[in-house]
């Protein structure tokens, strides 16, 4: 596998094989980063004062902001910092072409070694990983969704944006009943989706389908127990969940004042941003008001 030297000063990457390198230009983003599980107690991401002997870095290869999918290669701080590599002049530096010898050009540089995140964090296991990408209180949640063994014998992976990544609250799924766990995940996650790529009315269409999700498993109703939105909103009311069944109802006439139909028969106004914007902040509510979710 390769590892990756940073020159700690000027911020120059290098790429290669054992402490022999080449310089990696242009420079690719490469993130601090810390793979945990969820089990194991509250997120906290790399600090800033951590010792840059347990350092992890993530080096991105690709980004698209739309569907929030990042992917890339994981590598890990190991032995005595910095170490000692030989290395050609970088592209950054042409002055360096002097300062080299036969052994090439000599560098103290912060290393990471790549490591198979495959056989360290998913093989094997039934809890999946989650990935802290940033420092301190600056940081974002990523889940693992794919990896692939590439020529250079480093795992190349995929990540995607944790459920609702800035625009839902943060959610404890050990709070949402089993059986119903996956369901609300996926249907949290094509909610989220929607709301970075879709036009106003796919927005509600999916909100709606985000609340039925969550309150059909909040009430654990499957089969012919199953109810439409407006009725599991009247089922909050009888609980004198309020709020939670105020943003179900609002969520339920948004939805059906997008129907042409049904803004034509009743002479209604045509669905704008700021209603996809109010359904999205309904969906957040519900979830907060049934303790599954908090706002960060």
């Amino acid at each position: 596998m390769l590892s990756l030297g940073i020159e700690r000063h000027l911020g120059l990457l290098y790429e290669g094989s054992g402490n022999y390198g080449r310089a990696v230009w242009p420079a690719p983003i490469v993130t601090p980063a810390k793979i945990v599980f969820e089990s194991e107690g509250p997120l906290v991401a790399e600090r800033s004062s951590d010792s840059v002997t347990s350092a992890c870095r993530f080096r991105e290869d690709y980004y698209d902001p739309i569907a929030r999918i990042r992917r890339g290669r994981f590598y890990f701080a190991e032995g005595q910092q910095p170490a000692e590599w030989f290395l050609q002049p970088h592209p950054a530096m042409p002055f360096e072409h002097a300062e080299t010898d036969k052994h090439g050009l000599r560098k103290e540089l912060h290393t990471l070694r790549g490591k198979s995140v495959w056989q360290e964090y998913i093989k094997g296991r039934q809890e999946q990983p989650l990935v802290l990408l940033g420092l301190d209180d600056r940081f974002t949640i990523w889940t693992i969704i794919d990896i692939e063994a590439i020529s250079t014998g480093e795992d190349l992976v995929t990540l995607k944006a944790r459920s609702g990544l800035g625009i839902l609250p943060v959610i404890d799924f050990n709070k949402v009943p089993e059986a119903f766990r996956a369901g609300v995940d996926e249907s949290l996650n094509a909610f989220a989706d929607e709301v970075h790529r879709s036009a106003p009315v796919s927005v509600i269409d999916r909100a709606r389908d985000a609340a039925s999700h969550v309150l059909l498993a909040h009430f654990e109703l499957t089969g012919k127990d199953a109810r439409d939105l407006g009725q599991l909103a009247k089922r909050l009311d009888d609980e004198n969940m309020t709020v939670a069944a105020s943003a179900a109802k609002i969520i339920a006439r948004l939805h059906a004042r997008a129907k042409p139909v049904e803004r034509e028969r009743r002479d209604m106004p045509p669905i704008r941003e700021q209603d996809a914007q109010l359904a999205t902040q309904c969906v957040g509510t519900i979830l907060c008001e049934l303790r599954w979710a908090a706002w960060a």
